[in-house]
């Protein structure tokens, strides 16, 4: 009986860590690959997100155009505080810590403090991006729920952003501007000029959200942003380890389907198919 239930747990263990399968895109998308090249045989996607750049194209940007530079700012500050449990195991280690976002004192770009830990291994997982998308994490902790970049241009993500040039790439691409994470510890501070603290600004971020991918594009954790109360410009108010709303979100063990047209299901929604495996070569042994 032992040895049974160790060959179930073994099988168990090994398909709960297979990625997401990929789901070939074969149309244009907005936000994903709004133009695409003739011809045109489709892209992987995992999630909803592609899982490897096209080819660059330099000065590439979308029907949109360039970024605004947003200026005229209000004294804000937003921070996304992370969940002590991640979204998807696939690494089997769990990344915590913040980021906050606050209003440049002269009213031009937004100022981010980022400070994450425990990624795993960067050979094996890495490199990590991480990306502000266009929807808040849902009560039930999916970080699908979240759609894609918030990209006002609709430049999508088909051809990867040019670092050097940031006016080019989607707004919320925070990693394709300012650079990956390959390290298992991640702390930096930067000025984007293309987000902005204005609520009717299309750039706006407060009421968005973070999220973290490993290098196939899986979602890793994700977090909303939420004001931090008497933040000002170059003051931001302490908050506990705790976090508010965005730390205390849970993962539900059934979330719903994903609203993100051309998805694949996160790993954990194919619990009931590895359970019915383990079941059959369980009942092997008997």
């Amino acid at each position: 009986m032992h040895m049974k239930l160790s060959l179930a747990a073994f099988v168990a263990i090994t398909a709960a860590q297979a990625p997401p399968p990929p789901v070939l895109l074969t149309s244009t998308q907005s936000g994903v690959d709004p133009i695409v090249p003739t011809p045109f045989s489709g892209v992987e996607t995992i999630e909803g997100a592609i899982t490897y750049d096209g080819p660059p194209i330099p000065g590439f940007t979308g029907p949109g155009g360039n970024a605004s530079v947003q200026s005229n700012l209000p004294a804000a500050s937003y921070r996304a505080v992370l969940p002590s449990t991640n979204f998807d195991n696939l690494t089997g280690s769990t990344i915590t810590g913040s980021i906050t976002g606050t209003s440049v004192a002269n009213g031009t770009g937004v100022t981010f403090t980022i400070d994450f830990t425990g990624f795993p291994n960067e050979a094996q997982y890495g490199p990590f991006v991480y990306h502000v998308h266009a929807m808040p994490v849902p009560a039930d902790g999916n970080c699908t729920a979240t759609l894609g970049h918030l990209d006002p241009t609709n430049r999508g993500e088909l051809h990867p952003c040019e670092q050097n040039a940031p006016q080019t790439c989607q707004a919320g691409d925070l990693a394709g501007k300012h650079g990956n994470i390959t390290s298992s510890s991640f702390m930096t501070t930067y000025t984007d000029m293309f987000l902005s603290t204005d609520p009717s600004s299309p750039y706006f971020f407060g009421d968005k959200s973070i999220v973290i991918h490993s290098m196939n594009t899986t979602r890793l954790t994700c977090a909303n942003f939420e004001m931090v109360k008497g933040g000002s410009n170059g003051t931001i108010s302490p908050s506990s380890s705790s976090g508010s709303g965005s730390s205390t979100v849970t993962p539900a063990s059934s979330p719903a389907t994903s609203q993100f047209e051309g998805t694949a299901a996160r790993m954990w929604d194919n619990t009931p198919v590895v359970l019915s495996c383990v079941g059959i070569i369980a009942a092997l042994f008997l």
